[in-house]
Protein backbone atom coordinates (compact mmCIF):
# COMPACT_ATOMS: atom_id res chain seq x y z
CA UNK A 1 0.00 0.00 0.00
CA UNK A 2 1.36 3.45 -0.97
CA UNK A 3 0.90 6.29 1.56
CA UNK A 4 1.05 9.89 0.43
CA UNK A 5 3.07 12.39 2.47
CA UNK A 6 -0.14 14.04 3.70
CA UNK A 7 -1.55 10.69 4.78
CA UNK A 8 1.59 9.80 6.72
CA UNK A 9 1.59 13.17 8.52
CA UNK A 10 -2.14 12.83 9.28
CA UNK A 11 -1.48 9.37 10.72
CA UNK A 12 1.38 10.69 12.83
CA UNK A 13 -0.75 13.57 14.13
CA UNK A 14 -3.58 11.19 15.04
CA UNK A 15 -1.18 8.89 16.83
CA UNK A 16 0.35 11.84 18.65
CA UNK A 17 -3.07 13.04 19.77
CA UNK A 18 -3.90 9.55 21.02
CA UNK A 19 -0.70 9.47 23.05
CA UNK A 20 -1.39 12.90 24.55
CA UNK A 21 -4.95 11.94 25.50
CA UNK A 22 -3.85 8.65 26.97
CA UNK A 23 -1.14 10.30 29.04
CA UNK A 24 -3.56 12.99 30.21
CA UNK A 25 -6.03 10.38 31.42
CA UNK A 26 -3.25 8.45 33.09
CA UNK A 27 -1.85 11.55 34.77
CA UNK A 28 -5.04 12.65 36.51
CA UNK A 29 -8.80 12.60 36.53
CA UNK A 30 -9.19 16.23 37.56
CA UNK A 31 -12.30 17.36 35.72
CA UNK A 32 -14.15 20.37 37.13
CA UNK A 33 -17.49 20.55 35.33
CA UNK A 34 -18.72 23.77 36.93
CA UNK A 35 -15.38 25.61 37.05
CA UNK A 36 -15.47 26.26 40.80
CA UNK A 37 -11.91 25.05 41.39
CA UNK A 38 -12.99 21.87 43.20
CA UNK A 39 -12.42 18.54 41.36
CA UNK A 40 -15.58 16.61 40.46
CA UNK A 41 -14.17 13.57 42.28
CA UNK A 42 -14.25 15.43 45.61
CA UNK A 43 -17.65 16.96 44.83
CA UNK A 44 -19.05 13.51 44.01
CA UNK A 45 -17.78 12.13 47.32
CA UNK A 46 -19.18 15.01 49.40
CA UNK A 47 -22.45 15.83 47.61
CA UNK A 48 -25.22 16.30 50.17
CA UNK A 49 -28.94 15.55 50.02
CA UNK A 50 -30.92 18.76 50.61
CA UNK A 51 -34.63 18.95 51.48
CA UNK A 52 -36.31 22.38 51.41
CA UNK A 53 -39.62 23.60 52.79
CA UNK A 54 -41.10 27.11 52.32
CA UNK A 55 -44.22 28.53 53.96
CA UNK A 56 -45.10 32.22 54.12
CA UNK A 57 -42.37 34.21 55.87
CA UNK A 58 -40.25 31.19 56.78
CA UNK A 59 -38.21 28.39 55.24
CA UNK A 60 -36.18 25.41 56.36
CA UNK A 61 -33.43 23.46 54.61
CA UNK A 62 -32.01 20.15 55.83
CA UNK A 63 -28.67 18.98 54.38
CA UNK A 64 -27.56 15.37 54.94
CA UNK A 65 -24.38 13.44 54.10
CA UNK A 66 -23.45 9.80 54.64
CA UNK A 67 -25.12 6.66 55.98
CA UNK A 68 -25.12 5.12 59.45
CA UNK A 69 -22.91 5.00 61.37
CA UNK A 70 -20.95 7.75 59.53
CA UNK A 71 -23.40 10.54 58.75
CA UNK A 72 -24.19 14.11 59.72
CA UNK A 73 -26.88 16.72 59.19
CA UNK A 74 -26.91 20.50 58.83
CA UNK A 75 -30.24 22.32 59.26
CA UNK A 76 -30.97 25.97 58.55
CA UNK A 77 -34.24 27.58 59.62
CA UNK A 78 -35.41 31.13 58.89
CA UNK A 79 -38.34 33.19 60.08
CA UNK A 80 -38.93 36.97 59.93
CA UNK A 81 -35.29 38.03 59.80
CA UNK A 82 -33.97 35.43 62.26
CA UNK A 83 -31.95 32.26 61.55
CA UNK A 84 -31.33 29.05 63.46
CA UNK A 85 -28.37 26.80 62.62
CA UNK A 86 -28.23 23.18 63.85
CA UNK A 87 -25.60 20.51 63.25
CA UNK A 88 -25.51 16.90 64.44
CA UNK A 89 -23.39 13.79 63.93
CA UNK A 90 -24.56 10.18 64.14
CA UNK A 91 -23.58 8.89 67.57
CA UNK A 92 -22.00 12.22 68.46
CA UNK A 93 -22.96 15.62 69.77
CA UNK A 94 -24.72 18.65 68.30
CA UNK A 95 -24.04 22.36 67.91
CA UNK A 96 -26.67 25.06 67.46
CA UNK A 97 -27.19 28.80 67.63
CA UNK A 98 -29.73 31.46 66.73
CA UNK A 99 -28.86 34.63 64.82
CA UNK A 100 -31.19 37.63 64.65
CA UNK A 101 -30.69 40.68 62.42
CA UNK A 102 -31.44 43.44 64.89
CA UNK A 103 -30.94 46.74 63.08
CA UNK A 104 -28.97 49.05 60.87
CA UNK A 105 -27.69 51.80 63.14
CA UNK A 106 -25.71 55.04 63.10
CA UNK A 107 -24.13 56.24 66.31
CA UNK A 108 -21.66 58.81 67.58
CA UNK A 109 -18.98 56.98 69.55
CA UNK A 110 -18.22 60.07 71.61
CA UNK A 111 -16.07 58.26 74.21
CA UNK A 112 -14.31 56.10 71.57
CA UNK A 113 -14.89 52.87 73.50
CA UNK A 114 -16.25 50.98 70.46
CA UNK A 115 -19.61 50.32 72.12
CA UNK A 116 -23.03 51.84 71.56
CA UNK A 117 -23.73 53.57 74.85
CA UNK A 118 -26.97 55.26 75.91
CA UNK A 119 -27.47 58.59 74.16
CA UNK A 120 -25.02 57.83 71.32
CA UNK A 121 -27.51 56.53 68.73
CA UNK A 122 -28.20 58.96 65.89
CA UNK A 123 -30.82 56.74 64.27
CA UNK A 124 -31.72 53.05 64.15
CA UNK A 125 -33.67 51.05 61.54
CA UNK A 126 -35.18 47.89 63.11
CA UNK A 127 -34.92 44.69 61.07
CA UNK A 128 -35.99 41.42 62.74
CA UNK A 129 -38.71 40.66 63.42
CA UNK A 130 -40.56 43.91 62.65
CA UNK A 131 -39.28 44.62 59.14
CA UNK A 132 -39.79 41.04 57.91
CA UNK A 133 -42.85 40.02 59.94
CA UNK A 134 -45.14 39.55 56.93
CA UNK A 135 -42.54 39.28 54.18
CA UNK A 136 -42.97 36.10 52.12
CA UNK A 137 -40.00 33.95 51.13
CA UNK A 138 -39.41 33.68 47.37
CA UNK A 139 -37.64 30.38 46.65
CA UNK A 140 -35.81 29.32 43.49
CA UNK A 141 -33.75 26.34 42.27
CA UNK A 142 -31.18 26.00 39.50
CA UNK A 143 -28.74 23.31 38.42
CA UNK A 144 -24.98 23.73 37.98
CA UNK A 145 -23.19 22.19 34.95
CA UNK A 146 -21.97 19.38 37.24
CA UNK A 147 -25.54 18.47 38.18
CA UNK A 148 -25.56 20.03 41.63
CA UNK A 149 -28.72 21.86 42.70
CA UNK A 150 -28.49 25.44 43.97
CA UNK A 151 -31.24 26.72 46.27
CA UNK A 152 -32.03 30.42 46.57
CA UNK A 153 -34.27 32.30 49.01
CA UNK A 154 -35.09 36.01 48.81
CA UNK A 155 -36.85 38.08 51.45
CA UNK A 156 -37.74 41.79 51.21
CA UNK A 157 -38.63 43.98 54.15
CA UNK A 158 -42.10 45.49 54.27
CA UNK A 159 -40.78 48.97 53.43
CA UNK A 160 -38.65 47.59 50.55
CA UNK A 161 -35.43 49.07 51.97
CA UNK A 162 -33.79 45.77 52.98
CA UNK A 163 -33.31 42.55 51.02
CA UNK A 164 -31.94 39.21 52.19
CA UNK A 165 -30.60 36.70 49.66
CA UNK A 166 -29.70 33.22 50.95
CA UNK A 167 -27.92 30.57 48.86
CA UNK A 168 -27.36 26.88 49.67
CA UNK A 169 -26.03 24.08 47.46
CA UNK A 170 -25.71 20.29 47.27
CA UNK A 171 -22.17 20.60 45.94
CA UNK A 172 -19.48 23.25 45.82
CA UNK A 173 -20.37 26.23 43.64
CA UNK A 174 -18.85 29.59 42.80
CA UNK A 175 -20.69 32.66 44.11
CA UNK A 176 -19.09 35.98 43.13
CA UNK A 177 -15.49 35.85 44.39
CA UNK A 178 -15.90 32.94 46.82
CA UNK A 179 -16.61 29.21 46.69
CA UNK A 180 -19.75 28.18 48.55
CA UNK A 181 -19.35 24.77 50.20
CA UNK A 182 -22.22 22.30 50.73
CA UNK A 183 -21.86 22.69 54.51
CA UNK A 184 -23.05 26.29 54.70
CA UNK A 185 -25.42 29.00 53.50
CA UNK A 186 -24.33 32.35 52.15
CA UNK A 187 -26.41 35.39 53.11
CA UNK A 188 -26.20 38.78 51.45
CA UNK A 189 -28.01 41.67 53.10
CA UNK A 190 -28.64 44.83 51.10
CA UNK A 191 -29.97 47.90 52.94
CA UNK A 192 -30.81 51.50 52.13
CA UNK A 193 -29.36 53.77 54.77
CA UNK A 194 -30.56 57.07 56.12
CA UNK A 195 -28.08 59.97 56.15
CA UNK A 196 -25.05 59.40 58.39
CA UNK A 197 -23.56 62.60 59.87
CA UNK A 198 -19.84 63.29 59.68
CA UNK A 199 -17.95 61.38 62.38
CA UNK A 200 -20.80 58.97 63.13
CA UNK A 201 -20.32 55.24 62.59
CA UNK A 202 -22.55 52.97 60.52
CA UNK A 203 -23.15 49.44 61.76
CA UNK A 204 -25.23 46.28 61.39
CA UNK A 205 -26.36 44.77 64.68
CA UNK A 206 -26.80 41.01 65.23
CA UNK A 207 -27.85 38.99 68.26
CA UNK A 208 -26.46 35.46 68.70
CA UNK A 209 -28.08 33.01 71.11
CA UNK A 210 -26.36 29.77 72.14
CA UNK A 211 -25.94 27.55 75.21
CA UNK A 212 -22.11 27.72 75.24
CA UNK A 213 -19.77 30.66 74.96
CA UNK A 214 -18.86 31.40 71.31
CA UNK A 215 -15.31 32.19 70.29
CA UNK A 216 -14.08 34.87 67.91
CA UNK A 217 -11.75 33.51 65.22
CA UNK A 218 -9.14 35.55 63.34
CA UNK A 219 -9.97 33.66 60.13
CA UNK A 220 -13.00 31.73 58.97
CA UNK A 221 -12.93 28.01 58.11
CA UNK A 222 -13.53 28.96 54.47
CA UNK A 223 -10.51 31.28 54.45
CA UNK A 224 -8.28 28.66 56.08
CA UNK A 225 -9.28 26.14 53.39
CA UNK A 226 -8.97 28.50 50.42
CA UNK A 227 -12.70 28.90 49.68
CA UNK A 228 -12.91 32.58 50.68
CA UNK A 229 -10.60 35.46 51.55
CA UNK A 230 -10.42 38.03 54.34
CA UNK A 231 -13.09 36.82 56.77
CA UNK A 232 -13.62 36.69 60.52
CA UNK A 233 -15.85 34.17 62.26
CA UNK A 234 -17.54 33.24 65.52
CA UNK A 235 -17.48 29.51 66.34
CA UNK A 236 -19.93 27.65 68.57
CA UNK A 237 -18.40 24.35 69.71
CA UNK A 238 -20.24 21.90 71.94
CA UNK A 239 -18.74 18.76 73.52
CA UNK A 240 -20.03 15.33 74.50
CA UNK A 241 -17.30 13.25 76.09
CA UNK A 242 -14.34 13.16 73.69
CA UNK A 243 -16.43 14.28 70.72
CA UNK A 244 -17.30 17.80 69.61
CA UNK A 245 -19.41 19.59 67.01
CA UNK A 246 -18.92 23.11 65.65
CA UNK A 247 -21.20 25.54 63.88
CA UNK A 248 -20.15 29.02 62.83
CA UNK A 249 -21.15 32.51 61.77
CA UNK A 250 -18.59 34.25 59.54
CA UNK A 251 -18.53 37.54 57.67
CA UNK A 252 -16.53 39.32 55.01
CA UNK A 253 -14.18 41.99 56.29
CA UNK A 254 -15.30 44.19 53.40
CA UNK A 255 -18.75 45.69 52.78
CA UNK A 256 -19.95 47.90 49.97
CA UNK A 257 -21.19 51.32 51.07
CA UNK A 258 -22.45 53.50 48.26
CA UNK A 259 -20.78 51.10 45.81
CA UNK A 260 -17.32 51.55 47.40
CA UNK A 261 -15.43 48.75 49.18
CA UNK A 262 -15.36 49.60 52.89
CA UNK A 263 -13.44 47.79 55.69
CA UNK A 264 -15.63 46.04 58.27
CA UNK A 265 -14.70 45.68 61.94
CA UNK A 266 -16.39 43.98 64.87
CA UNK A 267 -17.15 46.59 67.51
CA UNK A 268 -15.78 45.70 70.93
CA UNK A 269 -15.82 41.89 70.92
CA UNK A 270 -18.58 39.50 71.91
CA UNK A 271 -19.52 40.28 75.49
CA UNK A 272 -19.75 37.68 78.25
CA UNK A 273 -23.36 36.54 78.55
CA UNK A 274 -26.03 34.95 76.38
CA UNK A 275 -27.42 36.41 74.15
CA UNK A 276 -24.35 37.95 72.54
CA UNK A 277 -24.77 41.21 70.65
CA UNK A 278 -22.43 41.88 67.74
CA UNK A 279 -22.08 45.06 65.72
CA UNK A 280 -20.26 45.03 62.39
CA UNK A 281 -19.00 48.56 61.74
CA UNK A 282 -19.03 49.46 58.05
CA UNK A 283 -17.27 52.81 57.94
CA UNK A 284 -18.46 56.20 59.10
CA UNK A 285 -20.13 59.33 57.81
CA UNK A 286 -20.78 61.54 56.17
CA UNK A 287 -22.98 59.65 53.72
CA UNK A 288 -26.22 60.86 52.13
CA UNK A 289 -29.72 59.56 52.62
CA UNK A 290 -30.41 56.58 50.36
CA UNK A 291 -26.87 55.14 50.48
CA UNK A 292 -26.86 51.42 49.71
CA UNK A 293 -25.06 49.11 52.16
CA UNK A 294 -24.27 45.50 51.19
CA UNK A 295 -22.74 42.97 53.58
CA UNK A 296 -22.07 39.24 53.08
CA UNK A 297 -22.03 36.64 55.86
CA UNK A 298 -22.08 32.84 56.08
CA UNK A 299 -23.90 30.39 58.35
CA UNK A 300 -22.32 26.95 58.39
CA UNK A 301 -20.85 23.94 60.15
CA UNK A 302 -17.68 21.87 60.39
CA UNK A 303 -18.79 18.62 58.73
CA UNK A 304 -17.03 15.58 60.20
CA UNK A 305 -18.21 13.37 57.34
CA UNK A 306 -16.91 15.84 54.75
CA UNK A 307 -13.49 15.72 56.37
CA UNK A 308 -13.47 11.89 56.38
CA UNK A 309 -14.35 11.76 52.68
CA UNK A 310 -11.99 14.58 51.75
CA UNK A 311 -9.06 12.69 53.25
CA UNK A 312 -10.17 9.48 51.53
CA UNK A 313 -10.39 11.15 48.08
CA UNK A 314 -6.98 11.01 46.30
CA UNK A 315 -5.70 14.48 45.41
CA UNK A 316 -5.43 15.39 41.74
CA UNK A 317 -1.77 15.87 40.80
CA UNK A 318 -0.05 16.43 37.51
CA UNK A 319 2.82 14.09 36.54
CA UNK A 320 5.59 16.27 35.06
CA UNK A 321 7.76 13.28 34.07
CA UNK A 322 4.90 11.62 32.22
CA UNK A 323 4.02 14.91 30.52
CA UNK A 324 7.64 15.54 29.42
CA UNK A 325 7.99 11.97 28.19
CA UNK A 326 4.78 12.27 26.23
CA UNK A 327 5.90 15.48 24.52
CA UNK A 328 9.26 13.89 23.61
CA UNK A 329 7.57 10.79 22.20
CA UNK A 330 5.17 12.88 20.15
CA UNK A 331 8.03 14.99 18.74
CA UNK A 332 10.01 11.89 17.70
CA UNK A 333 6.94 10.26 16.16
CA UNK A 334 6.11 13.31 14.05
CA UNK A 335 9.75 13.84 12.96
CA UNK A 336 10.25 10.21 11.93
CA UNK A 337 6.98 10.21 10.01
CA UNK A 338 7.95 13.34 8.05
CA UNK A 339 11.41 11.93 7.22
CA UNK A 340 9.83 8.68 6.04
CA UNK A 341 7.35 10.58 3.88
CA UNK A 342 10.11 12.71 2.33
CA UNK A 343 12.19 9.63 1.45
CA UNK A 344 9.21 7.96 -0.20
CA UNK A 345 8.62 11.07 -2.27
CA UNK A 346 12.29 11.34 -3.28
CA UNK A 347 12.43 7.69 -4.32
CA UNK A 348 9.41 8.13 -6.56
CA UNK A 349 11.01 11.18 -8.19
CA UNK A 350 14.40 9.39 -8.83
CA UNK A 351 14.07 7.30 -12.07
CA UNK A 352 17.39 5.54 -11.46
CA UNK A 353 16.23 3.85 -8.26
CA UNK A 354 13.63 1.28 -7.60
CA UNK A 355 11.05 2.22 -5.11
Amino acid sequence: MIFTRAAVIAFASSAALAVVLASSLAAADGSDSDGDGVPDSLEDATQRTVAVSVAGNQFSASSHLGTAPVEDQFDLMYRSGAFTVWYGQAGGTTSTYGLELLSLVAWNDSNANGRIDPGEIVWSTPLAPTAFADSPVAASTRVDPDGGRIFGFEMRSRDGNTTLNVTMAQRFTRVDNATLTPMEARVEISMTSAAVPAGSKLGIQFRMSCSVRPYLMEHSWDQDHGFAADEHAVNVTEHAGDRSATSFFSWSNTAKVGGAATPVELAKGLGYSNPYDLTLVAGQGPSPDGTKVVQRFTLGVYSAVYEIRRVATPPVQADPLLYAGTIAAVSVLVAVSIVFANRRRKNREDPGRKP
